[in-house]
């Protein structure tokens, strides 16, 4: 369970907001350490320090998750480091205290922000280390960590470490640059392929369309039929493009949202309005599975509106349902009706949507069981 919520945490498409939350939880977990250490060396007051800055550091990290400002929290951070470094130098037991000058803080400036605020934060910060100093060496002018020789190594490392810190800050910039323009690039050419791929199932359908109506005016009923039904099968698959051209998700398709559509436009196509029922909890499948399971839930509902009874409780509706556990899916297409069905004619069935069924759910290493209880049943296991 923690191990899920940490990774929750980290689930960050921004490397900045993934470091921040990795630098407040060692931040927490170091002075927490440090509090212990200073306890059991007998130095209560810098004990209560660490466990101090220990709590404020764990205050503003569920605060920066709440709030999700960044730089807010990162200055408070860095205002905590310095105040809690600060007081440990200057201290009297000094001494017998290991006290780091931290110069990481200036990588921190150039890593979460804007050249030129960077440059100005770290100003800020050298001249706040200035400040320490000169203050330090009049409380304990023979310190030698306070001595103008120390002062003016801490200027030369800050200088050093702000140089590095800037030619990091171009590489990195871009080189995330780079990588995001290629992403976009990327994202911009899938989407161009789904539409593409849309338009051409669409084109198709509009072709079978027109058939249909010629069809119709001749009276071949019969072929009008099976063209309507290969308009339907193209339109579903056309349908899978469609949702994922509008969606960020490229790998996943909405299960409960896919369906309903491909639902009512059966409806739709044929001039009726049976009330259809989904329940998936939010499961997304990808496409290829999704493309199959839209050519099963087709052939099924065009079968139950082509064998429908005329009274009103044959056409109560219908219950589609899916559930997953681990890599393991079960689809329950619900037929609910009292209508009869002889099983023995529906399992032997040679037309060809219960065929494209039959190999559909093979291309998916499923299986499917028909019951006929309270209502037609078709219950598919298959991997997901």
């Amino acid at each position: 369970m923690h191990l899920e919520r940490l990774t929750k945490w980290f689930n960050s498409s921004d490397y900045r907001d993934i470091m921040l939350k990795g630098l407040f939880l060692s931040s927490i977990v170091i002075f927490l350490f440090l509090g212990v250490i200073s306890g059991l060396m007998g130095f209560a007051h810098i004990f209560w320090t660490k466990m101090l800055v220990s709590f404020l550091s764990a205050l503003f990290f569920y605060s920066y998750l709440k709030q999700g400002k960044m730089k807010l929290h990162v200055l408070l951070l860095v205002l905590l480091v310095e105040l809690d470094s600060a007081y440990v130098m200057l201290g009297e037991h000094v001494d017998n205290f290991v006290s780091i000058y931290p110069y990481f803080i200036i990588f921190g400036f150039f890593f979460f922000f804007k050249l030129r605020t960077a440059i100005w934060l770290t100003l800020a910060h050298l001249l706040y280390w200035l400040l320490v100093g000169l203050y330090g060496h009049m409380l304990f002018p023979d310190d030698p960590i306070f001595t103008m020789v120390s002062l003016a190594n801490v200027a030369v490392c800050s200088l050093i470490a702000m140089i590095f810190a800037y030619f990091y800050y171009i590489s990195i910039e871009l080189s995330y640059e780079k990588l995001a323009h290629a992403d976009r690039q990327k994202a911009i050419l899938l989407k161009e392929i789904h539409h593409r791929i849309k338009n051409n199932l669409n084109k198709t359908s509009s072709l079978i369309g027109l058939q249909m109506m010629q069809m119709e005016q001749e009276g071949e009923a019969q072929g009008r039929e099976v063209l309507q039904k290969s308009k339907l099968r193209i339109e579903a698959m056309a349908m899978v493009h469609d949702v994922l051209y509008k969606s960020n998700d490229f790998e996943k398709i909405d299960f409960e949202a896919y369906i309903r559509n491909l639902t009512q436009l059966i409806n739709q196509m044929y001039g009726k309005n049976r009330p259809v029922e989904i329940h998936s909890g939010d499961i997304c499948l990808p496409l290829e599975i999704m493309m199959k399971i839209g050519l099963i839930i087709n052939e099924l509902l065009t079968n139950s509106i082509k064998h429908a009874g005329t009274n009103t409780h044959e056409e109560a509706g219908l219950l589609i349902t899916l559930n997953r556990e681990h890599n393991h899916c079960v689809l329950m297409y619900h037929q609910q009706s009292n209508q009869s069905v002889d099983m023995d004619t529906l399992e032997k069935s040679n037309t060809l949507g219960m065929k494209l069924i039959g190999l559909t759910i093979e291309e998916m290493d499923g299986e499917m069981k028909i019951s006929n209880g309270d209502g037609l049943k078709f219950v598919i296991h298959f991997s997901c």
